[in-house]
């Protein structure tokens, strides 16, 4: 009995050794995929920004982090910042941390005329006339030159359509005011354009009284070649240099000046 014992054992042993040869106990490759590392999207800016400073769309970069280095940072998700033209800053930033949406105001944003009106200065609510806006190119955050028409014979502040300027003999126009800052832009309303500028106190007088003589238009700043020309004003005899627009008695005669 113990040899049939003994040979069945010889058996196995040689067996378990055949199968070692044949490697059947080595360890198989996995076929799991590895997961790949997290990585994330994240921005910052090229340049530092001031509260309430524009916001230029080339001044957005984009980098990646790990997904260890971005949780260091309270980042859990790609960043993307959608460029609105007036966009500006709502604190200051600088070039090496990184920014989000919540960091910037847009201009129907609550706190967006406080943040970006500079010290000293007001935001002055002007509803200009689509008819008297010259450059639709104008955005928020541009500079504008406003200028008036004026007659010396009639206040033409509320002329419309059927109540006309009844004399160009003395129409002139001339500058109000060079390089003001647009804040606001709203939707337009009927036949007006309603945008919020930028004045200083004695400018608030000017406009005051300008919108109460004469028509107020606006056009953007623009840089112009030295030696042009960069004058405003003009009167009636610039378009017609003809126009006599003086009569003088002389005793029983009349003479045109």
């Amino acid at each position: 009995m113990s040899q049939r014992i003994f040979f069945l054992f010889a058996i196995l042993v040689v067996f378990i050794g055949l199968l070692g040869l044949s490697g059947f106990f080595q360890s198989k490759p996995t076929n799991a995929a590895i997961a790949p590392s997290v990585v994330y999207r994240v921005a910052q800016i090229n340049e530092p920004l001031s509260k309430g400073q524009l916001l230029k769309r080339q001044n957005i970069r984009y980098i990646k982090l790990t997904e260890e280095d971005a949780l260091k940072n309270g980042i859990s998700n790609n960043i993307d910042i959608k460029h609105v033209p007036g966009m500006v800053s709502s604190r200051e930033i600088n070039s090496t941390e990184f920014i989000s949406p919540s960091d910037f105001l847009l201009p129907n944003d609550p706190g967006y005329l406080d943040a970006v009106t500079r010290e000293g200065m007001t935001p002055y609510p002007l509803k200009i006339r689509q008819v008297d806006f010259i450059g639709m190119g104008v955005n928020v955050g541009d500079l504008v030159d406003i200028i008036i028409l004026t007659s010396d014979e009639q206040n033409i502040s509320n002329i419309s359509a059927s109540n006309t300027i009844k004399s160009f003999r003395s129409l002139a126009v001339s500058p109000l005011f060079k390089g003001i800052k647009v804040l606001a832009i709203d939707e337009v309303e009927d036949e007006f354009l309603p945008l919020t500028i930028e004045l200083d106190t004695h400018q608030i007088a000017k406009m005051v009284i300008a919108r109460r003589i004469g028509i107020v238009e606006i056009i953007k700043t623009t840089n112009q070649p030295k030696g042009q020309n960069t004058t405003l004003n003009a009167d009636t005899h610039d378009v017609l240099p003809n126009f006599q627009s003086v009569i003088e008695i002389r005793g029983q005669t009349k003479a045109l000046n």
